[in-house]
C-alpha cells in the first residue's frame, strides 16, 4: 500500500512539474513570438515534452494562453480575499497593488498580454473574455463600495480597470527593456522601482475615483 501511495505522489509531482513547464515554456514564446507566431511544436519543445502533453493538459495552445491568465486572475483574487479588498481602508489603492502584484507574479505575463493587445480575436474570444471579465470583476467590487458622492460612482468598470492594468504592464515591460540594455545606455537617469511606481499610481488613481485633490 505505502508504495501505491508513493507512486501516486510521484505521478502526481510528474504532472504538476509537466504543466509548470509547458506554462512557463508557453508564456515565454507568447512573449517573444506573440500567440499566432507560437505553434504546439515549438512550446512542446521548449518545455522538453512532446506536443502531445500540450494538448493533453490544457487542450491546445489557446487552452494554455487562458490558463495563463487565470492564473493572475486566481492570484489576484486570493491577495484580495487575503486583504479583504471591500473593506480595506482605501479599497482603490489596494486594488492597484493587487493588481499590480498579479501581474507580476509571473515573469512573462506582462509581455505577452502587451504583444496581444493588437490581436482582438486572440482577446475577445470567449474563453479569454470569460477570464479577463474575472480580472475586472475585482474592480466593478471596489467601484461598488465607494461613497455615493464620489467621482467614479458610476463609470464603466472595464475601462477603469483597463486605466489601472495598461500602466502597470507598460512599467513592467519599459522597466525590462530598460535593464536589458542598462550596459549599453550611458544614461544617468534611475528608474523607481514596481512598487514605488505602484503605490504613485494607486495615489493618482485614489484621487481620480474620488474626485478630490487630497487624501481620501
Amino acid at each position: 500500500m505505502a508504495s501505491t501511495k508513493t507512486k501516486s505522489r510521484a505521478t502526481q509531482q510528474r504532472t504538476l512539474d509537466t504543466r509548470a513547464a509547458i506554462k512557463e515554456a508557453g508564456a515565454e514564446l507568447f512573449a517573444t513570438r506573440g500567440y499566432r507566431a507560437t505553434g504546439v511544436r515549438d512550446i512542446a519543445e521548449r518545455a522538453g515534452g512532446n506536443q502531445a502533453l500540450v494538448s493533453y493538459h490544457f487542450k491546445g495552445k489557446g487552452g494554455l494562453y487562458d490558463e495563463i491568465l487565470a492564473d493572475a486572475v486566481t492570484e489576484a483574487q486570493r491577495l484580495a480575499s487575503e486583504g479583504d479588498l471591500a473593506n480595506a481602508t482605501n479599497p482603490e489603492r489596494e486594488l492597484v497593488r493587487i493588481l499590480s502584484r498579479a501581474i507580476a507574479s509571473q515573469p512573462h505575463l506582462a509581455p505577452m498580454i502587451l504583444r496581444e493587445q493588437m490581436d482582438p480575436d486572440r482577446l475577445l474570444n470567449p474563453d479569454t473574455a470569460n477570464t479577463l471579465r474575472s480580472f475586472m470583476a475585482l474592480t466593478e467590487s471596489v467601484l461598488d463600495v465607494l461613497p455615493l458622492d464620489a467621482e467614479a460612482r458610476g463609470w464603466d468598470p472595464q475601462i477603469v480597470h483597463l486605466a489601472i492594468v495598461g500602466p502597470l504592464i507598460h512599467y513592467i515591460v519599459a522597466t525590462r527593456m530598460r535593464e536589458a540594455t542598462a550596459s549599453k545606455l550611458d544614461s544617468p537617469m534611475s528608474t523607481p522601482d514596481l512598487e514605488t511606481f505602484t503605490e504613485t499610481l494607486a495615489a493618482m488613481f485614489s484621487r481620480a475615483l474620488r474626485g478630490r485633490t487630497g487624501d481620501p
